[in-house]
C-alpha cells in the first residue's frame, strides 16, 4: 500500500460510524483540513477513496466522492476513467455517460468507451444517444462482433428494426455460425411484414443449432402463422422428442394440431401441457375452446372458470364462459357473468349486447305472466277529492300554523332548553334597563297617574310587541319567497290565520313586502284591505 491508499483507509476508519454519504464527506473534508492535504491533490485523495469504498460495498459513499474528484479535475484521464468506472458500478448511469463523454473528448477514437457510454446511456434511457455511440464504437472497430450486436439491440428496442437488420447482417459476416443473430434478424423481417424472408431466416437458423429449444419453438411459431402446419407440427415433435416437458412446445403442438383439424391430438397435447404448468391462464382457455369446439359444452364451461380465476383482469375469459352458458341454456349463470363484464367495463357495447341477448331468452323461458317495466300499462287517472268544508279547512289552518310555530322555535332554538329561557330573559331585561333609566331621570314622577312603572309598562310592552313583530313579519316573508309565490300565484289568497291574527299594522307590512317581493298587486290589495277597514273603524 502507498501512503496515500493508508490516508485513505484512516479517513475511513474515523468516518465509519457516520451514515449518510453527506455526513461521510464532511468527516472526509474535516480530516483533509486537519492532516493539511494540499488542495491540488484532493481529487486524487477522493478518487482513491470512491475505488476503496465501492470494494467494501458502499456504493453511494464512494459514488459521491466520486463525483467530487470528477468535479474537481475533469480534465484528468485517471480521474475521469476511475470516476466511470465508479459510476457504472454504483447504478449511477447518467454521470458515468458524462465520464466517459468526457474520456471521448481526450480519446474521440477510443472504441471501447463509446461502447460504454453507449451502455451507461441506454441504462439511463437516452436511446439516441446510445445507438449514436453504439453506431460509432461499431465503425471504430468494424470486426467486433459484440459492438455490432449490441448496436442492433438498441435500434430494436428504439423501433428502428431496418438499421437493427443492418447491424446484425454485419455481425452474421463476422459470425456466421452464431444461430442466434439469424433467429433475431427473423423476427425482425417478420415485424417489417416480411413473412417468407422471415421463414427462410429462421430455418437457416434452426439448421445451423437444431438442438437448440429457442430455434425450433421460434421456427414452429412462424411456420403457424404463415400456414405452414405440417411442417410446424413436425418440427415441434422433434423439439419434444428432447424436451418432453416443455409446456410451450406442448402449447405449439397443440395449436398446430388444431390447425390441422385433429382436434383430439391437440386437446391431447393441451392436457399434457396443463399437467405441466397448471397455473397458466392461456393454457386453461385454449383447453376450453377446444372443448366448445368437440361440443363438450359443461367442461368448456368449467375450463373458462377456472382461466377466469386465475387472470381475473382478462375478460375473455368471462366472455366465452357467457357464450357457454347461453348455449347451453344455463341463463342464470349466463346473467352472473354478464354482470361482472358490465360492472367491469360499463362502456363496452359488446358486452351491453350479449347481456340484452341473454336477457330476451331468459324472458322465452319464463313460465306464467310478466310484465316489463318499460311497456306496463300506464295507471287509472284518480277521481279529484271534493272540496273541503269551512271547518276541514280550519283544522288544516290550525295544523299549518302549529307546524310554522314548531319549525321556527326548532330553527331558532334547536334542542338548547337555554334559547327558550333566553327568549322570555331578553325581552324583561330590556324593558327593565330601560324602566329604571326613565325612572331615574323623571325622578319616578310619570306624566299622567301617580305610578310610574304602570304608566311605564302599559306603554312600552305594547310598542315592543309591535316593533319585534313588525320586524319578524319583515324578515321571515322574503326568507319564504317560495310560500309567497304559493299563495299569491296558485290561490290568490292567504291563510286564514292570517286574516284572524295579524294586526292590521302586521297586515300593512305584510302588504309592503308583498309588493317589494312577489309585485303582485292583486295580493297586497288583499293585505292592505283589512287594515284599510280597521282605521276607517277607529275614526
Amino acid at each position: 500500500m502507498t501512503d496515500f491508499d493508508e490516508i485513505c483507509e484512516e479517513a475511513i476508519g474515523g468516518a465509519r460510524l457516520l451514515g449518510a454519504a453527506a455526513d461521510f464527506i464532511e468527516a472526509c473534508r474535516v480530516y483533509l483540513a486537519r492532516h493539511k492535504i494540499p488542495e491540488d491533490e484532493f481529487s486524487i485523495f477522493f478518487g482513491r477513496l470512491s475505488e476503496a469504498l465501492l470494494h467494501r460495498g458502499w456504493r453511494e459513499h464512494a459514488a459521491e466522492c466520486a463525483r467530487i474528484a470528477f468535479e474537481l479535475r475533469p480534465e484528468r484521464e485517471e480521474i475521469a476513467n476511475l470516476c466511470a468506472w465508479v459510476f457504472s458500478n454504483s447504478g449511477r448511469h447518467e454521470d458515468a455517460a458524462a465520464a466517459y463523454e468526457r474520456l471521448l473528448e481526450i480519446r474521440p477514437r477510443w472504441a471501447e468507451g463509446h461502447r460504454h457510454a453507449s451502455g451507461s446511456l441506454a441504462a439511463a434511457g437516452q436511446f439516441d444517444r446510445a445507438i449514436l455511440h453504439a453506431g460509432r464504437a461499431s465503425e471504430l472497430d468494424p470486426d467486433s462482433f459484440e459492438f455490432a450486436v449490441h448496436a442492433a439491440c438498441l435500434c430494436e428496442t428504439a423501433g428502428r428494426y431496418e438499421n437493427a437488420i443492418d447491424y446484425l447482417m454485419r455481425a452474421a459476416v463476422i459470425a456466421p455460425g452464431v444461430s442466434t443473430v439469424l433467429r433475431q434478424m427473423s423476427g425482425l423481417k417478420f415485424a417489417l411484414q416480411q413473412p417468407e424472408d422471415a421463414v427462410d431466416l429462421a430455418l437457416r437458423a434452426l439448421s445451423l443449432a437444431p438442438g437448440d429449444r429457442q430455434n425450433a419453438l421460434h421456427a414452429s411459431e412462424l411456420l403457424l402463422r404463415t400456414g405452414r402446419f405440417d411442417e410446424a407440427a413436425d418440427i415441434i415433435g422433434d423439439a419434444l422428442d428432447t424436451y418432453q416437458q416443455d409446456d410451450v412446445a406442448l402449447r405449439l403442438l397443440s395449436a398446430a394440431q388444431m390447425l390441422r383439424g385433429r382436434m383430439a391430438e391437440a386437446l391431447d397435447a393441451i392436457d399434457r401441457a396443463l399437467a405441466v404448468a397448471p397455473d397458466t391462464a392461456e393454457y386453461h382457455l385454449h383447453q376450453a375452446n377446444l372443448l366448445y369446439r368437440l361440443g363438450r359444452l359443461d367442461e368448456a364451461a368449467e375450463a373458462f372458470g377456472r382461466a377466469a380465476a386465475l387472470d381475473p383482469s382478462n375478460p375473455d375469459a368471462k366472455r366465452s364462459q357467457l357464450t357457454v352458458y347461453f348455449d347451453t341454456g344455463r341463463f342464470t349463470d349466463a346473467l352472473a357473468v354478464g354482470g361482472e363484464l358490465i360492472r367491469a367495463a360499463p362502456e363496452n357495447e359488446e358486452y351491453a349486447q350479449a347481456m340484452l341477448q341473454v336477457l330476451n331468452r331468459r324472458f322465452e323461458t319464463l313460465d306464467g305472466d310478466y310484465v316489463v317495466l318499460s311497456e306496463r300499462a300506464s295507471r287509472p287517472q284518480r277521481e279529484p277529492r271534493p272540496p273541503p268544508g269551512f271547518f276541514e279547512r280550519l283544522r288544516t289552518q290550525g295544523r299549518v300554523v302549529h307546524a310554522l310555530i314548531i319549525r321556527e322555535t326548532r330553527t331558532r332554538f334547536g334542542d338548547s332548553k337555554l334559547g327558550y329561557g333566553w327568549a322570555l330573559l331578553e325581552p324583561i331585561s330590556h324593558i327593565l334597563m330601560l324602566s329604571l333609566v326613565f325612572a331615574v331621570l323623571m325622578r319616578g314622577r310619570p306624566p299622567i297617574g301617580e305610578e310610574f312603572f304602570i304608566f311605564y309598562y302599559t306603554g312600552i310592552i305594547p310598542y315592543h310587541m309591535f316593533v319585534l313583530r313588525r320586524a319578524g313579519t319583515y324578515r321571515a316573508i322574503p326568507r319564504r319567497h317560495s310560500f309567497c309565490w304559493l299563495f299569491a300565484a296558485k290561490k290568490r289568497s292567504y291563510p286564514l290565520s292570517s286574516r284572524l291574527v295579524l294586526p292590521s299594522s302586521v297586515a300593512i307590512s305584510v302588504a309592503d313586502v308583498l309588493l317589494k317581493c312577489t309585485r303582485c298587486p292583486q295580493a297586497a290589495s288583499r293585505a292592505y284591505k283589512p287594515a284599510l277597514t280597521e282605521r276607517y273603524r277607529v275614526v
